[in-house]
């Protein structure tokens, strides 16, 4: 349907709805159909001309947007709109008497046609553009991201991990996916959030030495259980210890899902993106209750 209604296009609904009907009284009740209030209707077709005849259907359209400018904007554009779908969408343009110019509104059907196709296609090429704007906006952040990561590397323990949590930020936000910083609750200190698909995850982030071991993930497991629609998102640099891996899901439901670090270097070397990871760990863990997905996502 039309998004942008100039000039072109009022005379184009104008001419086209007045020569649609050769009888007035099915004119009226187009406008009724279309949303034009009943009091401006019967305003409108009471009227008379100079010498007292009544208006003809043409000028009747050219009162009508002399009242349609005094509406809101969205009364407006509806009203507008249903008069051009009742032109693109009529079929038989057959004359009802032998004066009847129905050509002209068949005539106004197809430009309006026309013009609607060309707005799609200007619109298509519109978002087109944005689209690779903002995939190139994309991977120049992820590659100055990617240096960053790299560079984290030499960076002291300490210093690391709050430099984990940074760079996890910043990707969630490049990405589109709603972050929140790390935050502290009575007793407990959250990494950070996110909000996939309605869910909001609770993330902790491991740069240690070690593999995490089964105590550290299941202090996510006590955090996120009693909150509402939460899960866990586990990030462990340097992975897990066997025994996490095989015994947290036991007799369990799964809250939390396991994620590494060639997980995250994947994502920001452009292998995959976040979502479409998440996604993978997800249906891994739905199909075959693994909360640690494999890195090949395909």
């Amino acid at each position: 349907m039309l998004d942008v209604f100039s000039e072109e296009v009022e005379l184009l609904i104008k001419s086209g709805i007045s020569n649609l009907y050769w009888y007035k009284a099915h004119l009226k009740k187009t406008w009724l159909n279309s949303g034009v209030p009943s009091p401006v209707c019967e305003d409108l077709f009471s009227r008379t001309n100079s010498e007292g005849k009544s208006l003809t259907k043409r000028r009747l359209m050219d009162l009508l947007y002399e009242e349609l400018r005094n509406f809101h904007y969205d009364r407006r554009l509806e009203i507008s709109r249903n008069f051009v779908r009742i032109l693109i969408e009529r079929e038989n343009f057959e004359p009802e008497d032998n004066k009847h110019k129905i050509e002209i509104s068949k005539n106004s059907s197809i430009k309006l046609k026309e013009i609607i196709a060309r707005q799609k296609r200007e619109q298509e090429k519109k978002e087109y553009k944005e689209q690779e704007e903002k995939k190139e906006d994309y991977y120049s952040q992820q590659s100055r991201l990617k240096e960053r990561f790299i560079e984290s590397y030499k960076f002291p323990p300490q210093k690391r991990g709050y430099e984990l949590e940074k760079i996890f930020s910043n990707l969630m936000r490049i990405s589109g996916i709603p972050v929140e910083d790390s935050f502290k609750i009575v007793g407990e200190q959250i990494d950070g959030a996110i909000k996939y698909d309605a869910y909001y995850y609770l993330v902790e982030l491991k740069w240690i030495a070690e593999q995490v071991n089964q105590s550290h993930i299941s202090s996510l497991y006590m955090k996120v259980e009693g909150k509402m629609q939460s899960f866990g998102l586990f990030i462990a640099m340097n992975g897990y210890s066997e025994d996490a891996l095989s015994s947290l899901t036991t007799g369990k439901n799964i809250k939390v899902l396991l994620l590494d670090g060639i997980h995250l270097m994947n994502v920001i070397s452009g292998i995959y993106t976040f979502q479409q990871l998440l996604e993978h760990a997800r249906k891994q863990a739905a199909f075959k209750g693994k909360i640690y997905c494999s890195h090949d996502i395909n």
